[in-house]
């Protein structure tokens, strides 16, 4: 039994030792489109950011700017120390193809596990971008219901679980929060409720919701402007 609890013991120990990790987390808004965030890496030494982009166009490529920094929910700026499989600007990958992806990772000072982040390159055009990542994998797992029931058209389904959320989380200011409302008003709006997805706009402008004003702007191209 001893010999058992040592191991127990140990293998609890390996693991806080290895950080933790989280899968194809959720996110608010992203730039370009076409990137992807594939899994984050919350070591002892660093945090670990991986992700791919996708070529959409003829002749594309793409680089990273060294002023690309993990943003903190207290607004602490942690710049870039290592970069993998894409080069720093000015050099450039060149896509040989539309269609073609290819994978990278961005390297920080280590954050310790963090309840939400934004990746953020300061550049001058097509700027990377992910903002409101989310590490929880209970939430990760209720915006992935709500996006798959949405797709599959049962919108109050969806509707129900976004309003559980916003209900749970909005005095934590989370930085998908924005998120969230923006599909709670989209959703009114598809069905046709317009006082309704006015009142989720007017309690998100009143909400302190982190990175507000990229949300507004993401609302008025999709043709939402109180």
């Amino acid at each position: 039994m001893k010999g058992i609890l040592v191991t127990v013991v140990l293998a609890a120990l390996m693991n806080v030792a290895a950080g933790q990790s989280v899968e194809n987390p959720n996110y608010g808004l992203k730039s370009p489109l076409t990137a992807e965030l594939v899994r984050v890496d919350f070591n002892t030494d660093a945090t670990v950011v991986w992700l791919t982009i996708m070529s959409d166009i003829n002749n594309a490529w793409f680089c990273i700017d060294r002023n690309t920094f993990l943003v903190r929910p207290d607004g602490v700026k942690l710049k870039l120390t290592g970069l993998k499989g894409l080069p720093h600007c000015p050099a450039t990958y060149k896509f040989k193809r539309p269609g073609e992806k290819t994978s990278f990772s961005l390297t920080f000072p280590a954050t310790g596990v963090l309840p939400w982040f934004s990746i953020v390159e300061e550049c001058v055009g097509g700027c990377l971008s992910f903002r409101g990542v989310v590490t929880d994998a209970r939430l990760n797992g209720k915006l992935n219901e709500a996006f798959a029931l949405s797709g599959a058209g049962s919108s109050m389904a969806a509707y129900r679980i976004y309003e559980e959320i916003i209900n749970e989380t909005d005095s934590l200011n989370l930085g998908i929060e924005g998120s969230v409302y923006t599909s709670l008003i989209m959703l009114d709006r598809n069905m046709g409720r317009h006082e309704t997805a006015r009142q989720w706009y007017t309690r998100m402008m009143t909400s302190h919701t982190p990175d507000l004003k990229f949300y507004l702007e993401n609302l008025k191209r999709q043709g939402v402007d109180f």
